[in-house]
């Protein structure tokens, strides 16, 4: 026995289909609709990566990364200093993303909030992995070599040496009155250390340590507010054509 009302449905749309207002589609429109929606996903996901894993690379190159760890000064810094554009730039990827994944019935049937933390967890774990390797270290120095024709600017745009109030170098000599910091470029920064300096180290001893500071710049000179040693394997200094930029600006 038929359902009267499934018959009125057919008949709806076969009556739409016969005025026009409806048009059949051939197999292979849905099966190319398919393709380039899964291709802008592919394209989409890549460059939120990149996106994504860039702004945690400026972070922790420039020191900002460490901040929250300061104390409550140190995360006010920390909020004021974050990069927001490209992050807005990263939140309206991801809500394309999420999108595109909707024309697909496998996430559309499910409630939009895990499909979203599904897309953030994903992003947020890929680009931490991205952060592990050399990728945006060679290309940030590739671009102050003016080798890096398409992305560039957008490395010689962001400068570890631009900020005021945070800075990650290596302790290269211990002074009286504290410690020469040599940046990554070799530009040497005079940090001053006094009563009122909050020491967050695990050794008196700092010669060769990678430290972040927040303090003061004054010509050059440096009144530290906090030092805090960090090990977190980024080997932004040492290695590779760092390395060999740094042994050149040196010279």
């Amino acid at each position: 026995m038929s359902n009267p009302e499934q018959k009125s449905i057919s008949d709806a749309v076969l009556n739409k289909i016969k005025s026009k207002e409806v048009k059949m589609r051939p197999k292979y429109y849905f099966i190319l609709r398919t393709v380039l929606t899964a291709l802008s996903i592919f394209i989409v996901t890549l460059f939120v990566l990149y996106l994504i894993s860039f702004i945690i690379f400026t972070l922790r190159a420039s020191g900002i990364w460490f901040l929250p760890e300061f104390g409550f000064s140190g995360l006010k810094v920390f909020l004021t200093l974050l990069p927001w554009v490209l992050i807005l730039i990263a939140v309206i990827l991801i809500i394309t993303l999420e999108i595109f994944a909707k024309r697909f019935a496998f996430v559309y049937r499910k409630p939009i909030f895990y499909s979203i933390l599904v897309i953030i967890i994903f992003v947020l774990l890929g680009s931490f992995i991205i952060g592990k390797t050399q990728f945006h270290p060679n290309l940030f120095w590739k671009a102050q070599e003016n080798r890096l024709p398409i992305a560039g600017k957008l490395y010689r745009d962001f400068d570890v040496n631009k900020l005021k109030e945070v800075h990650r170098g290596i302790v290269s000599e211990i002074t009286k009155d504290g410690f020469y910091l040599e940046k990554p470029d070799g530009q040497i920064l005079n940090i001053i250390i006094n009563s009122n300096t909050k020491l967050l180290l695990k050794k008196e001893n700092m010669k060769g340590d990678e430290v972040v500071i927040m303090g003061k710049e004054d010509n050059d000179i440096i009144y530290a507010a906090v030092i805090k040693g960090i090990n977190d394997n980024m080997m932004f200094f040492k290695q590779g054509p760092i390395n060999k930029h740094l042994k050149n600006q040196l010279q």
